[in-house]
């Protein structure tokens, strides 16, 4: 028996006939090849977790899956402030404004038992670029409520405060033919109003005399905010109409509008800040 060399191979005649061969490496090349295999074990670990989390969990296991182990981001904030006053206003409305994106505004009150009633469009507004958020305009709004309600009619009465702040969104984007706002039954015409509203009321039976001023600071935050799939499904809008909302730039305003009865003075300071993801 004997065992020849064939270039890198080792090859062993048995009878005639090569019964086995085995290959030959370097020390180099064993080292190369371990290190080959360790680059590759590391890569398609990094697809199987890059995988794992772009599945994420569902709806089902979270309830917001669009926004799920999405940072928040801060994405502004702005005020804007709505004066009722027995005496003639100071000023026309809107008053030169004391924020650069608010608003100040000022209704006389009717004498009682008369009724008053206000509302005003873009009372402060936040105006946001391109692709400022990608998948969630969450807004929190923050009222500070000041008010008195009197009763010198001489007879009983009912006092009443009451008003609805809602945020309208403007972009071309609601320019869309197909869009039409759930609020009016119209076209959106570049706009989707009463999008998330704080209401607050006060209704009261009043006797000759009676008098109290009210205090109140209303925070109004939303459970999943105004998501993609929520414009989808509860405003009605098309896909490639949303993903051109949050690609595009867009306007977010806050409206107000209400009625006084028996209020002698009233101050309402509304507050509105946008977190995206």
């Amino acid at each position: 028996m004997f065992i020849k060399k064939l270039g890198n191979w080792w090859t062993q005649p048995y009878f005639g006939m090569v019964v086995a061969a085995f290959p030959t490496l370097n020390p180099p090349e064993i080292k190369m090849k371990h290190y080959i295999a360790k680059i590759a074990v590391v890569i398609l670990s990094g697809f199987a977790v890059a995988s794992g989390l772009r599945a994420g969990p569902s709806a089902d296991d979270v309830g917001d899956a669009e926004t799920f182990g999405h940072p928040a981001l801060y994405m502004g904030a702005a005020s804007g402030f709505v004066t009722l006053s027995s005496d003639p206003c100071p000023a026309p409305t809107p008053t030169p404004s004391p924020v650069p994106n608010g608003d100040s505004f000022c209704d006389q009150l009717n004498a009682a038992p008369g009724q008053t009633g206000f509302s005003h469009d873009n009372i402060c507004r936040i105006k946001l670029p391109k692709k400022a958020t990608r998948n969630v305009i969450y807004p929190v709004l923050n009222i500070f409520l000041s008010y008195q309600l009197q009763n010198s009619t001489g007879v009983d009465q009912t006092g009443l405060l009451r008003f609805t702040a809602g945020i309208t969104i403007e972009s071309d984007a609601l320019n869309d033919p197909s869009c039409v706002d759930q609020n009016t039954g119209l076209p959106c015409g570049g706009t989707l109003t009463l999008l998330f509203d704080c209401n607050y009321r006060d209704d009261r039976n009043m006797h000759d005399g009676d008098r109290q001023r009210l205090r109140e600071t209303l925070v109004r935050a939303g459970n999943t905010g105004l998501t993609r799939q929520q414009f989808r499904d509860s405003f009605g809008l098309s896909a490639a109409t949303v993903d051109a909302l949050f690609t595009g730039p867009m306007t977010v305003r806050l409206d107000i509008s209400g009625a006084a009865k028996l209020v002698s003075d009233a101050s309402i300071t509304c507050n509105m800040r946008l977190f995206g993801d």
